[in-house]
């Protein structure tokens, strides 16, 4: 999920106010808020109204006012593709939970460590994604 914040900040980065004292604060501001709205969104994506709106009345400051409608648009764009990944998710899993590892521990519970990009499971748990594997290509006797 972390791609769409960054896609988002590469793609708004350059249109930051230029004439302030300290420009790294800005940026930080920015990629910050792009990763909180993101986060929450795959948490709870379905009690996120309007994640878009959300975002840019964080960021607007950071932004001249002639780009401001700009801004809002490459942020729109950017949720429309997140939400359209979440609904795909959510018909794959059955879960939009992608913040967490899709292992349990020894009691039963769900493991609420974060996942390693590009994977469903968490460094503990990473072994469980080629035992995965291994049983879909046939290749481990159940």
């Amino acid at each position: 999920m972390y791609r769409f914040s960054r896609a988002i900040y590469r793609d708004l980065q350059p249109y930051l106010l230029k004439d302030q004292l300290r420009p790294e604060l800005g940026q930080r501001l920015l990629l910050s808020a792009c990763e909180r709205t993101i986060e929450r969104l795959a948490r709870d994506h379905r009690r996120f109204a309007r994640p878009a709106a959300s975002l840019f009345s964080d960021v607007r400051a950071l932004f001249p006012v002639s780009m401001q409608l700009m801004v809002y648009d490459v942020i729109e764009v950017h949720m429309n593709n997140a939400l359209a990944y979440l609904d795909e998710e959510i018909a794959e899993r059955g879960s939009a939970d992608l913040l967490r590892c899709r292992a349990t521990n020894r009691k039963g519970k769900a493991c609420q460590r974060v996942p390693v990009t590009g994977s469903d499971y968490c460094p503990s748990h990473r072994y469980l994604e080629k035992v995965q594997q291994q049983r879909s290509s046939g290749m481990l006797a159940a």
